[in-house]
């Protein structure tokens, strides 16, 4: 086991879940509503169903940050977890830097499937419905705007965000918290694959590395890693873990 240590993290994800609550709520009242200000033919019916979807995902992540609330409570409630590291400000920049770009990927790749639907919903309306079709298509491409930008700030507000958040990684049996980010090794839209040890190099210390795979959609799943520095004089450590968690190990850290 490695050391265990007074955390300096706490447990954001139930504001997180708050939030997602309260958007699936607010998209819920606004289902009947734009029938009743648009003529339901005119568009009214699918900025509903847009609504309606939009409370339907809000609800999604709300489950899914209850959950990470509670896999995140019981690893910093652990007295014993497989590992726990604090870092140095340069690890913790590189590891800033990584997930970054990852982060920056899967928005990407997420705004392409909605937005894009979006997008074409809209010219849609704007071509072949005469009666309110220009205002629906207005309305969907607005909205389309606001998740482009979205998909672009929030990798920006998490690289902030973790550039403040504590230097720390806690390894447990049902998860990981890495920097201040819960990710569970279970969850009903995604699942952890086999653990690996990197060994290190010239330029980088050692790392475990953790395959997720996340439910993007009904048919997609985006795959990602999380990759945790393995502090100097921690390599035992790590083998450890990653012995425990039933991972791969590499050929000379046999």
């Amino acid at each position: 086991m490695a050391r265990y240590t007074e955390t300096m993290t706490p447990n954001n994800e139930w504001k997180k879940a708050a939030v997602a609550v309260l958007a699936a709520v607010v998209f819920l009242i606004l289902c009947p509503v734009f029938p009743a200000v648009i003529d339901g033919m005119d568009g009214g019916y699918a900025l509903a169903f847009v609504s309606f979807f939009l409370a339907v995902s809000s609800g999604a992540v709300a489950l899914l940050f209850i959950h990470r609330a509670r896999v995140m409570d019981g690893i910093l409630a652990d007295p014993h977890p497989l590992a726990h590291w604090i870092y140095t400000e340069e690890m913790s920049q590189k590891s800033r830097d990584r997930e970054y770009r990852d982060f920056a990927g899967r928005n990407r790749s997420m705004f392409l499937l909605i937005g894009g639907m979006l997008v074409l919903v809209s010219l849609f309306f704007i071509i072949f419905i005469e009666d309110g079709g220009i205002a629906t298509g207005i309305i969907l491409l607005v909205l389309a705007g606001v998740l482009f930008v979205v998909s672009r700030v929030t990798p920006v507000l998490e690289r902030r965000r973790a550039a403040g958040a504590p230097r720390e990684a806690f390894i447990a049996r049902t998860g990981i918290i890495y920097r201040g980010v819960v990710y569970p090794f279970r969850s009903f839209l995604g699942s952890r694959g086999k653990v690996s040890l990197q060994n290190a190099d010239a330029k980088n210390p050692a790392f475990l590395v953790f395959p997720f795979t996340q439910q993007n959609g009904l048919f997609i799943r985006q795959p990602f890693t999380v990759a945790i520095p393995v502090p100097p004089g921690e390599e035992n450590a790590a083998r450890a873990v990653v012995r425990e968690l039933g991972g791969e190990m590499p050929e000379d850290g046999e």
